[in-house]
Parts: structure tokens; C-alpha cells; sequence
């Protein structure tokens, strides 16, 4: 993500496994490693106190900002969010928390922006302005002032901008500067679902509500796993401090560690889902099965079992577990049936991705 293309991965497996085997794995380990404790209360501090370092700027120069000091404006923002959704985590306020992690992950995305967009800091007071008369406009329906003095009032300050700057355009611009996809991963694994099941009214987040059996409960089932949300914050905020230190000619490879540490354990919402249905919670119970269903598959296809049987043998061993691990089969919104491509894929992937005996 930083302007060396280096951007938060998940560990992977021994590269003599088979790409598919060793996608699989890193997925599901992925899964095992965000539920269980990662204690990092001294590494967090190290983080901060560099990150803190970084925020150079100690007056705000008004119209005469660039888009680097705005960054460092987010830099704070971020701080602050990463502090506020740790807070929000031990307390249990799981909805807060997820709301905050959507919100540090949008951080992290202006402060990338500001750092490859020479004219960001425009389009931001362009924004400002727009969002200041959308702002009063309310005025005019109290009869309080006309519309046209309002838009005078707002033209003495500069030229609104036509339209907002949306989170999309802000991804679009750090990938296409950085010449990879390392934004969109993160727009796609995180952004969207943490948006669409967490703070969006729509029937995503109504569902929620609907329990497996199809009753309703007062509490929503929660969109990530209990300590998702912080780590969603700390990778955010080692991603931007680690690419500040870059842009400062600093040194970042112990920041960018510890936002990739983080970033591996950052559960998508989507996954959770995937293991528990849309109206339960992923709980350790879960997790051993799905270390057991995994495990079961990676010994056969790795101790020579799966080389002695053929293909059409393998596929449905596999389906069947796999099927196990998802488990959108007693969810009532889905039909039974509805994964299968899906699953069969998957199954013949994986039998055709067999080690030689």
C-alpha cells in the first residue's frame, strides 16, 4: 500500500504446496487466528509513539495546506479511532466498534489520497464548501434566508464542488498511482461488507435481526468477530503511518509489520458469515470444527491418500467437507442448493491440486 507497492498480506503457507491448497489455507487459517488473543499492548505503543513523530505540522496553515499536511491530519484522525474503537472492543459495544473500524478503514483511504493526489487538498475545500451549503440549506425551508443568499454566502468562500468525493474515487486514485490493486483488496475485503452489514439501512443489516429459525431477536448478530474491529483499526493506522515514514524518507518496515500482523488477523465480515450463517456469532465451538474439517482435507490430500484415488473419487471427500465448513445450509434465506456451484468448484479445485505419492 505504501508507494513501494508493499501493501498488508496474510502469511502464507510453504510455497511447495499447490496454489490452491495453499489459498485455502491461508484463508482459513486466517479465520483460527482472528478469534484467538493477540496481545500487543507494546508493540501498539511503539506504533503510536512513531506514528505521533510522524504529525510534524504543528499550526494549521489555512488555504495554504498541501495535501501532505492534510495526510498528516489523518494521521491523527486515525489515532484517535484506533484508541476509540480498542475502547469500544473491551467494553463490547460490538456495533460501536464495527462502525469505528468502517470509519478508520475510510481514514486510511483519504490519507493514502492526500499522499498521491497533488490536488487533494482542493478537492477536499471544494467538498467542504459543498457540504456547508448543503448544510444551511435548511434555512431556506424555515424561511429563515433564501437559497440565493446562502450559495452568495457560500461563493465568497471559493467554488463548491459539483459532487462529493466518494471513497471509491479516493481507491481508484492510490491504485492507479501505486499501479496495483492493493487498495480495492481492501475496499472489497473490508469497506463494502462493513458498510452493507453494519452501517447501511438495507435488508442486509435488517436481517441481522432474524435468527436462524427465523425468529427475531432485539440484538443483531454481529458482522465481525469480537476483536476484528481493532484490528481492523491497528492495520489501518500502521498502513498510513507506514507510508507517511516512507514519504519521509524514514524507515517503515517495522510499522508495515505490525499492520500486516493485523491485517492477517482482520476476519472479513463476509467470512463470518460464511462459518456461522446470518444469525449466529462465530464462537470457539465453530472454530474447532472448522480447524478439524480443514485439517482433514489438508492430510488427505497431502499424505499420498488422495494420490491413490482418482479424481471423481476425491472431489465428492472434499465437497463434503467443505460443505461442513460453510454453513449457509440451515440459514432459512438461502436455498439449500444455492452454493453448490460454488462448493463444486472448490471440491474439483482442490482434487485436481494433488501432490504426486
Amino acid at each position: 500500500m505504501t508507494g513501494s507497492a508493499q501493501h498488508a498480506e496474510a502469511p502464507r503457507p510453504p510455497s511447495s504446496e499447490p496454489s490452491a491448497v495453499r489459498a485455502l489455507t491461508t484463508f482459513l487459517w486466517g479465520v483460527v487466528v482472528s478469534v484467538l488473543p493477540c496481545p500487543d499492548l507494546t508493540s501498539r505503543y511503539r506504533m503510536r509513539r512513531e506514528a505521533y513523530r510522524l504529525v510534524t505540522l504543528r499550526t494549521w496553515p489555512g488555504m495554504a495546506a498541501d495535501s501532505g499536511e492534510a495526510a498528516q491530519l489523518a494521521m491523527l484522525r486515525l489515532l484517535w479511532l484506533q484508541r476509540e474503537t480498542h475502547r469500544a472492543v473491551r467494553g463490547r459495544h460490538r456495533e460501536a466498534s464495527a462502525m469505528l473500524a468502517r470509519a478508520s478503514v475510510e481514514g486510511l483511504f483519504l490519507g493514502l489520497y492526500c499522499l498521491r493526489v497533488p490536488g487533494a487538498i482542493a478537492k477536499l475545500h471544494a467538498d467542504n464548501l459543498k457540504a456547508l451549503g448543503d448544510g444551511l440549506a435548511y434555512l431556506e425551508e424555515a424561511d429563515i434566508a433564501p437559497g440565493q443568499v446562502i450559495r452568495e454566502c457560500v461563493a465568497r468562500l471559493g467554488s463548491p464542488s459539483s459532487r462529493y468525493l466518494t471513497v471509491w474515487d479516493m481507491v481508484k486514485a492510490i491504485d492507479e498511482a501505486n499501479g496495483n490493486e492493493a487498495a480495492r483488496s481492501i475496499y472489497r475485503r473490508l469497506y463494502v461488507p462493513l458498510s452493507n452489514y453494519t452501517v447501511h439501512a438495507n435488508g442486509g443489516t435488517l436481517l441481522r435481526n432474524v435468527r436462524r429459525n427465523g425468529k427475531l431477536h432485539r440484538r443483531p448478530s454481529r458482522s465481525l468477530a469480537r476483536r476484528s474491529p481493532a484490528r481492523v483499526a491497528d492495520a489501518a493506522t500502521g498502513l498510513l503511518a507506514a507510508d507517511l515514514a516512507q514519504r519521509s524518507s524514514r524507515p517503515n518496515q517495522q510499522l508495515l509489520a505490525y499492520a500486516n500482523r493485523h491485517y492477517s488477523r482482520t476476519l472479513m465480515p463476509m467470512a463470518v458469515m460464511a462459518f456461522t450463517g446470518t444469525g449466529a456469532s462465530l464462537r470457539l465451538r465453530r472454530v474447532g470444527e472448522i480447524i478439524k474439517l480443514t485439517m482433514d482435507v489438508y492430510t488427505y490430500i497431502r499424505n499420498g491418500r488422495a494420490a491413490a484415488d482418482s479424481v471423481e473419487e476425491r472431489a465428492p471427500y472434499v465437497r463434503e467437507r467443505f460443505t461442513q465448513i460453510l454453513d449457509f445450509k440451515s440459514d432459512p434465506e438461502i436455498p439449500e442448493n444455492a452454493l453448490d456451484p460454488f462448493i463444486n468448484f472448490i471440491a474439483e479445485k482442490l482434487a485436481n491440486a494433488v501432490l504426486p505419492e
